[in-house]
């Protein structure tokens, strides 16, 4: 499955701390979730995978660009709060849509779903900055709430 995936990307011996892979999982499956989904309603499919891309790259560039632990905390409650508000969509998308494919992805959504890929594949790199600030406390709380967050999506 998933984890056999990230495995192969990225071997655990390289990315031992369980929060990142569990990130990298967790987003990797919201990517087959948008990708796999779709609707008659261009504009819908389009939205989510738009909202989708943005959040990802956004904790990409926050991510790399922290400073400091109380930055690295930042970036990490905003991506949570973001995707946690994400994910009922992308739910109630697939629920109403459940055959739709990716060979109906409207163009749009199809860049769309790229830019979501090619930050996805960042997402490794940009955790790794936890590291350096994990004797922090509010770090490792912040990424316990994403590992409980995230654990919740099964």
């Amino acid at each position: 499955g998933i984890v056999s995936i990230v495995n192969q990307i990225i071997p655990e011996k390289e990315m031992p701390m369980k929060p990142a892979r569990l990130l990298l999982i967790s987003t990797l499956l919201l990517t087959l979730f948008s990708v796999g989904c779709g609707s008659d309603s261009s504009s819908e499919a389009e939205s989510l995978m738009k909202k989708q891309a943005v959040v990802t790259e956004s904790f990409v560039e926050a991510m790399t660009g922290a400073g400091s632990a109380d930055a690295v905390v930042g970036a990490i409650e905003t991506y949570t709060r973001d995707m946690k508000e994400l994910i009922p969509d992308i739910r109630a998308f697939q629920e109403k849509y459940p055959d739709y494919s990716d060979d109906n992805m409207p163009e749009k959504a199809r860049e769309y779903a790229r830019r979501l890929q090619e930050a996805s594949a960042k997402v490794p790199a940009a955790m790794m900055k936890t590291g350096q600030y994990m004797s922090d406390p509010k770090v490792r709380e912040a990424m316990t709430r994403l590992t409980q967050d995230f654990s919740n999506l099964k």
